[in-house]
């Protein structure tokens, strides 16, 4: 996700006010040897119910909204990470996310967090779990949820292997497996509190994507596990081949870094046959898979490529995207890890900044007027454009009005 700065600054005021405990590991050396999911668990930190109260009033002076969620908190924070098996391309993976639970004992529905573009194996959430980034998230456990932030495949326990990029399959089974670990989660560890069936879902740009996608399958093919109460997705690049044919139709596009991330993944996996060299001019192809080696940041990255997409892209490229059979292992793969509006019963709330040149709100339009299309109701399906925000300033506003949508429905 792009950091909102001032957010940051804000927080980081604020960081005395945080009264850390020390980390502690589970003293059984194995305590989850007959689990099917969950692998290891470790305290990472505790927040009591006046620290969250206290930064959120004076994060509030930033961001008025922030100031709708004080009266919901109901108790401290205790944020854990877990490592769990999951499943990549037929060979099993160990990944990790966080889990952030209320203090207070008591029954709590899930709410599943998906984090925008990270290219930093050290800002991962469980790498930086006290990172100022994730804290409002982990905040919002005091409020009544089990809030769960999955590191992504590529992250983490898994930083071993290259980030599977806006790759549905993979990150939407990741992120069920991570669901499927809180229930053991519940029975091993927080066994003073109960986890039910009901999720929300909330993500910001490639997060927002991921929420999507994970819901269409959790309506679809998870129902009898899961039953996601509402959800809502942020400034997300839905239509892949959209976001490729709008770029390579610019002259200049200000983040290459996530077409080149793209690309990275999809040609590392096999998910279309071109090589980068086809895609890209040098030296930028040559140098593209050593700048996603989790080391580079997203601005490191776009300082060592290139803006004008006439100089980055071959012109073959440029001109035949859309229409050579040269190209149409990419815009199958393209296809493939877009999400596709389909008839929802799920309340959904699409948001999208109308300033945001990094991701293009019409997107968001599109996909909600295919839902729509698709038979979802146009009542619970809706669709909020955040007049004059950015990719950046459109975070937290989007974050705070989906906790907002979310109390409609618990």
């Amino acid at each position: 996700m792009t950091k909102n700065l001032k957010l940051l600054a804000l927080l980081f005021l604020l960081t005395p006010l945080l009264l850390m405990q020390s980390c502690s590991k589970d003293p059984d050396p194995d305590p989850f040897a007959d689990n099917t999911y969950l692998l290891t668990s470790e305290l990472e930190m505790m927040r009591t119910k006046e620290n969250i109260i206290s930064v959120l009033t004076i994060a509030a002076t930033q961001y008025p909204a922030v100031a709708d969620i004080i009266a919901d908190v109901i108790s401290g924070v205790n944020v854990y990470s877990i490592t769990y098996t999951t499943e990549f391309q037929g060979t099993e993976v160990t990944a990790s996310g966080l889990i952030a639970i209320p203090s207070v004992p008591g029954t709590y529905p899930v709410l599943s967090f998906h984090n925008g573009t990270n290219t930093l194996h050290s800002a991962a959430p469980t790498a930086d779990p006290e990172g100022l980034t994730y804290q409002l998230i982990e905040y919002i456990a005091g409020t009544g949820y089990v809030v769960i932030i999955a590191d992504y495949l590529g992250f983490g326990a898994s930083k071993q292997m290259a980030h599977p990029y806006l790759h549905k399959e993979s990150t939407v089974r990741s992120l069920v497996d991570m669901l499927y670990s809180v229930d053991e989660f519940d029975e091993d560890v927080a066994k003073d509190i109960t986890v039910t069936d009901e999720c929300y879902l909330m993500g910001y740009s490639q997060g927002g994507w991921a929420t999507m996608a994970l819901l269409e399958s959790l309506e679809n093919d998870y129902s009898a596990d899961f039953t996601v109460k509402a959800a809502s997705g942020g400034a997300g690049p839905y239509d892949l081949g959209y976001v490729n044919s709008y770029v390579l139709g610019q002259t200049q596009y200000p983040m290459p870094v996530y077409i080149a991330y793209i690309a990275n993944a999809y040609s590392h996996y096999d998910l279309y046959t071109n090589e980068l060299t086809e895609l890209f001019n040098e030296p930028y192809a040559g140098c593209i898979p050593g700048l996603f080696d989790g080391l580079h940041s997203s601005d490191q990255i776009n300082a060592q490529l290139n803006v004008n997409v006439a100089e980055l892209f071959k012109g073959e490229y440029i001109s035949g995207y859309s229409t050579s059979a040269t190209y149409q292992s990419v815009r199958n793969a393209m296809t493939a890890n877009s999400v596709q509006g389909w008839d929802s019963n799920v309340p959904v709330l699409l948001l999208h900044g109308t300033a945001d040149t990094h991701v293009m709100p019409v997107l968001s339009e599109d996909l909600h007027n295919d839902m729509i299309a698709a038979g979802s109701s146009p009542v619970t399906c809706l669709y909020v454009s955040m007049n004059g925000l950015d990719h950046g300033t459109g975070a937290v506003p989007a974050i705070m009005a989906a906790l907002e949508f979310f109390k409609a429905y618990r």
